[in-house]
């Protein structure tokens, strides 16, 4: 069983900025494992999270 991942560890694997996953999260895409309990709490993201925002990123990819 993978464990659970933080936004920072999020952001390692999937190279995006913090504010693509801000914005997955807010629209309820991306499943956690744990909320924050306050400041200095991380959220927990689940394993699966990784590949929603791949699939987020690579839709939204347009080659100019």
């Amino acid at each position: 069983m993978h464990k659970a991942m933080t936004r920072q560890e999020l952001i390692d694997a999937t190279g995006v900025e913090w504010y693509v996953i801000e914005y997955l999260y807010r629209k309820q895409r991306l499943p956690t494992v744990r909320d924050s309990q306050g400041r200095g709490y991380p959220r927990l993201y689940h394993p699966d999270a990784v590949e929603i925002v791949k699939a987020h990123i690579s839709r939204n990819d347009v080659a100019i």
